[in-house]
């Protein structure tokens, strides 16, 4: 592959990038939370809620890519020069390998439907990745669209960190992540994840449970005007031992089975704002208590259960079943609308208040798994 990747100090081609253009093109864009959610999180949680750190940015140097030349390459470059940007110019961009992604980098297209980083016939493991070393922090990918093919079991942007050393402060804003056999991304241990005004759809057609988004020990994200919808196999968004979570006005339709699960040790504080869940052949929202690592085994624990859950203005409607919920404790359902084919939701020993929400269908509310209905299973 050719390489052709040119870098722009701005001191010196100032004509090229002005100062404000580099503002304007390459920098991220806050994400405006709505005030009604941190008055509601004051009065439930008072201030216990932590919310995401923004990556940091370095603009100074900018690595232009186009079309055929060496992306990994640029990514190295913008490393080694301490930092920068790697502009992806319109146009598709193949993937024959994986790119890996580095510290104080960010990689920035010309919009999600004009810069495409396509994967080839033969590319196997994850259009962007970071391995668990080293660290991997302050991280922005914008712009852009990252393109499977449906084969080779890849992911289309995948992260793992360590306990002790996790990746964090990643953000990805204006892209889209589609059409990956495997998740379409995938964050494992790593924190302070944001995700703005995105759309990852029709990921998870290989041979195994994958999903559209797939969290995995995570703490601190924020979601915000995404569309997780038409997961191929598995979930549109996956929360497990996730903490302390913000999503507004996110969407998934129309899932083979659940919309979202949330579930096992460590996981709380989960806040879903203006969260429409449509058209699951299963459930809506399915927060069971298994423990991760013995999961067919019932384990009626609420530690495997998400705790401190928030919905308001949510709607849960038309899924065969709209919220199955067991062991979830100091929880509330506000101004929410279910409307769902069999039960809104069901509650399995729950601490859950509702306040002013409609349920078209109606609730049920177990004391023992032995009134669990025997058409959801357990271990869905």
């Amino acid at each position: 592959m050719k390489m052709m990747t040119h870098v722009l100090l701005v001191a010196s081609l100032v004509g090229t990038y002005p100062a404000f253009a580099q503002k304007t093109n390459f920098s991220y864009t806050p994400v405006e939370i709505e005030e009604e959610i941190g008055s509601i999180m004051k009065s439930k949680w008072g201030d216990d809620f932590v919310h995401v750190e923004y990556p940091k940015q370095f603009l100074e140097k900018v690595f232009v890519v186009e079309p055929g030349d060496s992306i990994q390459q640029a990514i190295d470059s913008a490393s080694n020069a301490g930092g920068g940007v790697v502009h992806l110019k319109a146009g598709v961009h193949p993937i024959s390998e994986t790119l890996f992604l580095k510290s104080k980098v960010s990689i920035v297209g010309d919009g999600r439907e004009r810069t495409i980083l396509q994967q080839t016939a033969d590319m196997s493991g994850s259009g962007f990745e970071a391995q668990p070393k080293p660290q991997v922090t302050d991280v922005l990918i914008k712009d852009l669209w990252i393109k499977g093919i449906h084969k080779n079991k890849a992911n289309g942007i995948f992260m793992s960190g360590r306990n002790e050393s996790r990746h964090t402060r990643i953000m990805i804003q204006n892209i889209n992540i589609t059409d990956w056999a495997t998740h379409g991304l995938h964050m494992k241990r790593t924190d302070n994840i944001i995700m703005d005004h995105s759309n990852l759809q029709f990921n998870g057609s290989g041979d195994g449970l994958y999903h559209n988004v797939y969290f995995l020990y995570n703490k601190y994200i924020l979601q915000s005007d995404l569309d997780m919808s038409f997961p191929i196999l598995g979930k549109g968004c996956k929360y497990t031992s996730v903490e302390h979570m913000l999503a507004q006005r996110c969407t998934i339709r129309e899932c083979l089975g659940n919309g979202i699960q949330s579930d096992n040790d460590q996981a709380g504080y989960l806040f879903f704002h203006k969260y429409t869940i449509s058209g699951c052949d299963r459930v809506g929202m399915w927060f069971p208590c298994e423990a991760y690592y013995s999961k067919f085994d019932y384990t009626e624990d609420p530690k495997y259960a998400p705790q401190k859950v928030i919905l308001n203005r949510c709607e849960i409607v038309d899924n065969t079943w709209g919220a199955m919920w067991r062991m979830v404790n100091d929880s509330f359902v506000i101004n929410s609308v279910f409307d769902n084919q069999k039960i809104d939701m069901g509650l399995l020993k729950c601490d859950v208040t509702i306040e002013n929400s409609t349920f078209e269908t109606g609730n049920e509310t177990y004391t023992d798994v032995e009134e669990w209905p025997t058409d959801v299973k357990l271990l869905w």
